[in-house]
């Protein structure tokens, strides 16, 4: 009984506690007004200067009810710490990185090393290291000023093809500023970053590489769509106006005088680093092929020619593995077994009824043909990598952790004593 009673007198006095608290705690509350929640940012660089161009959550009222829109807010300085301050002094609100999903390195950024950039978000105890790591091939700000038919907010539509599904489907390399962190202080110093471009909605990817080969048609794409129109109206108008707004506010929607060309992002292709700096490039296929050895792929799809005909596979489920050792004669290996599960999703052939039957299953004649097609990809992965000396699957930090006696002879010239061995087997769903 006395063990009861003082039982009931400890939870008596920890409920006036969190009373207490409760009544004298202001619940973190922060005035909207005078604080910019930064959804996005984009970094670009001019000579020893940083460029930061931030899309920040505007608030508005509407017939429709409450509503969020974004102005895009440019600033400078000669660390990213001191062009946020400009952030606060131009507009008086003050930034918050912790809603901060994207950011964007603009080509000027990754032609030096990165974290010269990043190491700021690194510091901040409020920025999440889980948000989403890209780069351009422009400037990082035409990204965050297009305008798209997905979304209101450009990063928001962005993050949709950074998804999960995307890394699933084989469709982008996506990354997160962790992870590429864990990269470039690794021994390998080694890392990869999805290339975010804008496209028109029409375009298929045949256009799109004609347009890569063409700069020219691509920047006067650009230059006629939302991007330009939101530049303008920032260099109108006033530094706190947030340089045009974003999203279908009201500088973005008159403040051109004409139509918006829509845009939809892509991120198919794979930007490659070393120390920081990027130094080379995989196209959709190699994209495609780096998340097939390293995830596991989930309800993609894969084109295959056989025989003359096209046909489209759905890959149901796969499982990588990657196998690193070195013999007795100190020969270094790497192996590479990605297994799939795949069935036939299209032809571009008529099929007979019992072709139709059989419920979509993979013909064994197309084993080896996709076998072999997606062990060239795999292999001219790591073949580019090798080239560019980007440690594309970690074997640098394999050899450190798993065969430390060999690291200093063999870190200097991992890349070029190894010998990959790709295995790729297919089995059908039925």
């Amino acid at each position: 009984m006395p063990k009861t009673k003082y039982t009931l007198r400890y939870y008596l006095l920890l409920v006036l506690l969190l009373v207490a608290l409760f009544f004298s705690n202001d619940f973190g509350l922060v005035d909207i007004q005078k604080t910019a929640i930064v959804l996005a940012a984009g970094i670009d660089r001019d000579g020893a200067e940083f460029v930061v161009s931030t899309q920040i959550a505007v608030p508005q009222e509407s017939d429709q009810g409450e509503n969020v829109q974004a102005v895009l807010i440019e600033s400078r300085g000669d660390t990213i710490a001191k062009a946020f301050d400009q952030i606060n002094a131009k507009t008086g609100w003050y930034p918050k990185l912790a809603f901060c999903n994207l950011i964007i390195l603009g080509s000027s950024a990754t032609e030096k090393n990165v974290f010269e950039c990043l190491d700021f978000f690194l510091r901040n105890e409020y920025m999440s290291d889980g948000c989403n790591l890209v780069a351009a091939e422009g400037k990082a700000k035409d990204l965050l000023n297009a305008t798209t038919p997905i979304e209101k907010i450009s990063s928001l539509a962005a993050e949709k093809v950074l998804s999960r599904q995307a890394s699933s489907t084989g469709s982008a390399a996506v990354n997160t500023l962790r992870a590429f962190s864990i990269g470039y202080y690794g021994a390998s110093k080694s890392g990869y970053l999805p290339i975010l471009t804008t496209q028109s909605p029409e375009d298929s990817p045949e256009n799109i590489e004609n347009k890569q080969e063409n700069p020219s048609q691509k920047e006067s794409g650009s230059s006629s769509g939302g991007s330009g129109q939101s530049q303008k109206s920032g260099e109108s108008g006033s530094d706190q106006s947030g340089g045009g707004g974003q999203g279908g506010g009201e500088n973005g929607k008159n403040g051109g005088g004409g139509s918006e060309e829509k845009h939809v992002f892509e991120a198919g292709e794979t930007a490659l680093f070393f120390d920081g700096v990027m130094v080379g490039k995989l196209n959709r296929k190699q994209t495609f092929a780096l998340c097939a050895a390293k995830t596991k792929l989930d309800l993609s799809s894969y084109p295959l020619e056989h025989d003359g005909a096209a046909y489209s596979l759905q890959i149901k489920n796969s499982a990588p593995k990657l196998k690193f050792f070195i013999d007795k004669n100190a020969r270094v290996s790497l192996k590479i077994d990605v297994r799939l599960t795949a069935g036939i999703r299209d032809v571009s052939f008529s099929q007979k009824v019992p072709e139709l039957l059989t419920g979509g299953a993979l013909p064994e004649q197309l084993f080896p043909t996709a076998q072999k097609k997606l062990e060239e990809e795999i292999l001219s992965v790591f073949e580019t990598g090798r080239q560019c000396n980007c440690d594309v699957f970690g074997v640098l930090d394999r050899l450190q952790k798993f065969e430390p006696n060999y690291f200093n002879a063999f870190k200097d010239d991992l890349l070029d004593r190894i010998h990959p061995k790709i295995s790729v087997s297919f089995s059908p769903l039925r």
